[in-house]
């Protein structure tokens, strides 16, 4: 049995394409350039990147409590070995590979040409012997690069890595609480853990963000349950899609409330625009093969992308910053096109025989 979700890559895309133009405007901001934080999108654009990443963590919550609850179903119990198997073929070789290069490519390419010093923020911060020492390295191979952000030990080109570290203690714990608790016990669960989640941060650290997960949790426990009257609610509220995409622009764009809160209301309609994506019917507007293909190697983007911005920076820097036109012509059509290239090649050749293994040895459903 295979599960498969229509309209779920597209979301991804979307989520994958949020986060390259964050961070280009990040890249610009932090060099002192002209970006669009300090317009009038700047609530929009400082927030969007989060934002991708918050619908990432909805949709793996979703999509991983879901198959889950039906392995569960179909074989009385949920294979613990498997799935963390799984994730490793799937996570870990593109993971390692940034590491990799963050840690070894772009300090040596940052040291030997010149042009490099045409990005002073991240030049500094490279050729900062400190930025690179053994526990910064740690907390990178233990898959905890979130804790190295939040102790201020980012590391260029895998600082986005934070989010994958997340996700993998997620992953950690997500198939034993769906194993030894009973049905009706985890959406009390899911709900605690939204609720535990910012005491946490506020007492302790915020850097786990389980909360947006466990958000995607109860959405998949309700269409696993529950998919007629989720169905039929859908369905009759022919109007619903478009109302939920008009609300996420919106709390895109203005803030209402503090952040934190904004963004929790936001996941909400994340899962919102997930359950009515893949229920609802054909006419959906980001219903769409590039989008489809874009979804499918979201991955590589998020995780080249940063490697891409340093190699291609320093050259819009040198030679087109007179220019602001072709200056951002240069950033916003080469950085997201080298990164999709260089991720459709990645995921043929690189990761496809990793997640073939994961596929065929490793399956449940």
């Amino acid at each position: 049995m295979q599960i498969f979700f229509k309209g779920l890559n597209e979301l991804r895309a979307i989520a994958a394409l949020a986060v390259v133009a964050h961070h280009i405007e990040l890249f610009k901001f932090r060099d002192s350039q002209a970006s669009m934080f300090s317009t009038f999108f700047e609530f929009f654009i400082s927030h969007v990147g989060k934002n991708g990443v918050y619908l990432f963590f909805v949709l793996s919550g979703f999509l991983i409590t879901y198959l889950l609850l039906q392995e569960k179903k179909n074989n009385e119990t949920i294979s613990i070995k498997k799935f963390y198997l799984r994730r490793v073929f799937r996570i870990w070789p593109l993971y390692y590979l940034i590491i990799a290069i963050s840690f070894i490519l772009i300090p040596y390419l940052a040291s030997n040409f010149e042009i490099f010093t045409e990005i002073p923020y991240y030049y500094n911060k490279i050729t900062n012997p400190d930025n690179y020492s053994l526990s910064t390295l740690s907390y990178y191979l233990l898959f905890m690069p979130n804790v190295a952000l939040y102790l201020k030990q980012g590391v260029v080109g895998s600082s986005q890595a934070w989010s994958v570290g997340v996700e993998e203690q997620f992953y950690i714990l997500w198939p034993l609480l769906l194993l030894f608790f009973s049905k009706w016990r985890l959406p009390i669960v899911f709900l605690g853990i939204i609720i535990a989640m910012p005491v946490f941060a506020y007492f302790v650290a915020p850097i786990f963000s389980f909360e947006y997960m466990s958000i995607g949790a109860l959405g998949a426990f309700g269409l696993f349950y529950f998919p007629s009257i989720i169905e039929k609610f859908i369905k009759k509220n022919k109007y619903l899609y478009l109302i939920i995409i008009l609300a996420i622009l919106v709390l895109m764009s203005v803030q209402f409330t503090p952040y934190y809160i904004q963004s929790i209301v936001l996941s909400v309609l994340f899962i919102g625009l997930i359950l009515t994506t893949v229920i609802g019917d054909e006419s959906r507007i980001f219903k769409s093969r590039t989008l489809s293909f874009l979804g499918r190697i979201s991955y590589g983007i998020y995780m080249y992308h940063p490697f891409i911005m340093f190699l291609m920076f320093p050259l819009a820097n040198r030679y087109f910053q007179s220019n602001i036109i072709i200056f951002n012509l240069f950033l916003y059509i080469l950085i997201p096109g080298i990164s999709i290239l260089v991720s459709h090649l990645s995921y043929k050749y690189f990761e496809l025989p990793f997640i073939k293994i994961k596929d065929t040895k490793f399956k449940t459903l």
